[in-house]
Formats: C-alpha cells, sequence, structure tokens
C-alpha cells in the first residue's frame, strides 16, 4: 500500500494492537495448557494415519498439500527474503516503522536495489536504545509461503481444493494456509475463534460458552465487550496500543478471557 502521511503505526485501522511481549509470548501462553501436546519436527503426513478418526481435526497446513494426492496440481505463492540489519548508535534509521521503497533499482544505497519495504521494529514500542535493527524485504517466489497469488488460474484451481475441503468430514481448514487467503493477525485470530465457536457446543456442551453461542452470542468476543479502552481512543488512534499479559486471546477454555490494554505512553 502507498502511504501519504507520518502514521507511524503499521496499518491505518483507527484502532490497532500488539501483544505487549511480543507475538513469542503470545503463542507460548497459548501453548501453555496441560490439554495440549505440542510436537515439533514432525511431519503430519507422516503421522496421518495414526491419529484417531473420531477425533476433530484442525489442519492450517497448504490446502493443495493436503489433497496432493488428487493431482489437481499446486496453487502459486509470493514469500518474502528477509534481510537483517543493526545499526549501532544510530538512534532511528527511518522516521516510521514502515516505508516502502518502489525506488529506482539502480541507485538506493544497497548492492541489491529490488526490496519493496524496510521495517524498523523499534516504532512499535516506543523502545529507547541508541541502536536499532531494520529489515528489508525482497519478494520472492521460493520459500515459505507467505502470499497467495490471485490469478484466475489459481483462483479456479483453489475452488477445487474448497469443494474437497468443504466434503472432508472432521476436519477444519484454518488459516491462511488452508484457506489460500492472506490474513492480517486479527483476521488469523478472528477465523479461529469462529471456527472454535463452530465446534464448541460438541466439545462442552453444558458450559456457559455454549449457552452463548446458541443464544447468538460470541463468547470469543467477550474480550472486546469488558476490554478497557482508553478514553482517547473514541477520538484518536492510540499510537502503536498494546495488549498485555499472555495476548489477545489467552486460552481457550471455558471462561470469559481477560484483555487488558493500555498504551505505550503508560510504561
Amino acid at each position: 500500500p502507498g502511504r501519504n502521511s507520518f502514521d507511524n503505526r503499521y496499518f491505518a485501522d483507527r484502532f490497532q494492537a500488539l501483544p505487549s511481549g511480543g507475538y513469542t509470548a503470545f503463542f507460548n501462553s497459548l501453548l501453555a495448557h496441560p490439554n495440549i501436546t505440542t510436537l515439533l519436527n514432525v511431519d503430519f503426513f507422516d503421522v496421518r494415519a495414526r491419529l484417531s478418526k473420531r477425533a476433530k481435526l484442525f489442519y492450517t497446513g497448504p490446502v493443495d498439500t493436503y489433497f496432493k494426492a488428487a493431482g489437481l496440481g499446486r496453487l502459486e505463492y509470493r514469500s518474502i527474503r528477509f534481510v537483517r540489519e543493526l545499526y549501532r548508535n544510530h538512534g532511528f534509521f527511518q522516521p516510521v516503522s514502515v516505508v516502502n521503497y518502489p525506488q529506482d533499482e539502480r541507485d538506493c544505497g544497497f548492492a541489491d536495489c529490488s526490496f519493496t519495504r524496510i521495517v524498523e521494529y523499534k516504532h512499535y514500542y516506543g523502545q529507547q536504545s541508541p541502536h536499532t535493527v531494520t529489515f528489508r524485504e525482497y519478494s520472492s517466489d521460493e520459500g515459505e509461503p507467505y502470499y497467495p497469488v490471485p490469478s484466475q488460474r489459481n483462483v479456479e484451481l483453489y475452488a477445487k481444493f474448497k469443494a474437497l475441503a468443504d466434503a472432508e468430514k472432521g476436519v477444519f481448514f484454518v488459516g491462511r494456509l488452508a484457506n489460500y487467503k492472506y490474513f492480517n493477525m486479527d483476521q488469523a485470530i478472528d477465523n479461529a475463534l469462529s471456527i472454535y465457536e463452530q465446534t464448541l457446543c460438541d466439545v462442552m456442551p453444558a458450559s456457559a460458552a455454549c449457552a452463548a453461542v446458541r443464544r447468538g452470542e460470541h463468547p470469543a468476543m467477550w474480550a472486546t465487550k469488558r476490554a478497557a479502552i482508553p478514553p482517547s481512543s473514541a477520538s484518536q488512534p492510540t499510537r502503536g496500543a498494546t495488549v498485555a499479559g499472555g495476548g489477545l486471546v489467552g486460552r481457550a477454555q471455558d471462561q470469559a478471557m481477560e484483555t487488558a490494554w493500555r498504551s505505550p505512553s503508560d510504561d
């Protein structure tokens, strides 16, 4: 997106938030539950046949990989190559957190001028340091699959995968890769919570949260109702608002999720 202002936040949304401890702490909090077991360095397709047929499966990987045996082909993705730069005793490298660079590739000040933007994360939390770290981003068709490529061919191919996914009993396709759709973090969380609500009554039919779903309410949004939004947020954006504690969502338990909001000025 193009920018024509000095808004130093990541997006142009009126309300924005980041986990106060970063996304590593956010996911650690989500997974810190005795009912959750995390297995690393395990390929799902290597253990797929050993999973209980009665268990609900929430699949977050590439949908075309899941249905590889169908022989429909592969969906295309765009990836990003990140180049980290550390600047000592430099203050800030750029005036805002994200600066796009649609520059002439012949003279940009770097050896490789094909990058699309530079992100300086120091801006987000109002960190005070004489040093700073930036990441230059280079678009690539190799690497981690970040962005779907919405060509006519891919749109039509995904529609075929979507039909297979809808017919797959007991499997829920969640997130960017499984839906072949780019989600920002708030949309990714909303997608997960929506799936959670869809399956809640199967797992906890007698719970208060299930009763709320049956009344047409959204228990996953209780945190929003209970959040203490700073009064200034009603009239103007809060710079770099963060969510204190484990994260935006908290653990998926049958309880109202507690969320506290604060502004960097409160630190």
